[in-house]
């Protein structure tokens, strides 16, 4: 079961109903912050009693959580096609193809950045963790299985130090424009190859 997530759905009428609480969530989420985000806000944009809304969610963390793994899941469906189609020779060009995926889907896709609070509210530090370490082991066995990518040293510290520097490079490149500066998404690019080359062989 989904972290955050008190009872999964079942019939058809309850999975309609969960995934309207989280497409509600991520709506808020992008219109007014982390921190002004609530849970009768979400239970009202989406048409469901409170009470519903407690079935499913533990509370305003559990539904954020929920909606940082659904947002997981659509970015490995799209990592996957990409590979599928592409070939990552090596983990800087796989970082990037990941990178640019997380790109397109923070343009479409509201409240992709779950734990990014752009009312300049106070992060939440564990949903960050956690949905960060999913990420980073996600990744690593996508890049292993799928990508055929040689085995990292430490993997998950090297894959979160990856994770939590582009985060932040992101956020500052979607403060000033609406679309990402593009000097300090090419940065992003650059630092990414970077790092895994000085991983690959360091010096």
């Amino acid at each position: 079961m989904t972290g955050g997530v008190r009872r999964a759905p079942v019939q058809r009428r309850s999975v309609e109903r969960f995934e309207r609480l989280l497409d509600a969530c991520a709506e808020l989420l992008a219109e007014v912050g982390h921190d002004a985000l609530t849970t009768r806000g979400v239970a009202r944009r989406a048409g469901v009693p409170i009470g519903t809304l407690y079935q499913f969610f533990d509370g305003k963390a559990g539904l954020l959580q929920a909606l940082a793994s659904r947002n997981l899941g659509l970015l490995l469906a799209r990592v996957r096609e990409r590979l599928a189609g592409e070939s990552a020779g090596d983990w800087g060009e796989a970082a990037v193809l990941v990178y640019d995926e997380i790109l397109a889907m923070r343009r479409v896709l509201p409240g992709f950045f779950v734990a990014d609070p752009g009312d300049g509210s106070p992060f939440d530090a564990d949903l960050v963790r956690r949905a960060d370490t999913a990420m980073a082991g996600e990744l690593y066995a996508l890049g292993l299985r799928e990508a055929n990518l040689p085995p990292l040293p430490d993997p998950e510290r090297v894959l979160l130090v990856a994770i939590t520097s582009t985060d932040g490079l992101l956020r500052l490149a979607f403060q000033a424009h609406e679309d990402g500066d593009p000097a300090v998404i090419a940065l992003g690019a650059r630092m990414l190859r970077a790092y895994f080359r000085e991983i690959a062989d360091p010096q």
